[in-house]
């Protein structure tokens, strides 16, 4: 069997007065990626890498909201972990 890395981006809400700072939420991203056996990688690719990539543009930021958006459609069908019901 063949494998290949399969990369997501995530988004988690935590609690403001728990992971107050850069520090802790590196802290909490590697043991939540640790909890379930992921490989954090902390990096952006820059556009010279990616020509997709356009940091700060509107466009994009209209994508991730109608992501955002989907997502929501889908919480009242999942666990806290994200795990279908």
């Amino acid at each position: 069997m063949t494998t290949k890395p399969l990369y997501l981006l995530i988004k988690l809400d935590v609690d403001g007065e728990i992971v107050s700072d850069n520090d802790l939420a590196n802290t909490y991203a590697q043991n939540f990626c640790n909890s379930l056996e992921f490989e954090l990688i902390d990096h952006c690719l820059e556009e010279e890498e990616n020509k997709d990539l356009y940091i700060g543009s509107d466009d994009l930021r209209e994508k991730v909201e109608a992501i955002e958006d989907r997502m929501e459609e889908f919480e009242d069908l999942c666990d806290e972990r994200g795990r279908p019901l």
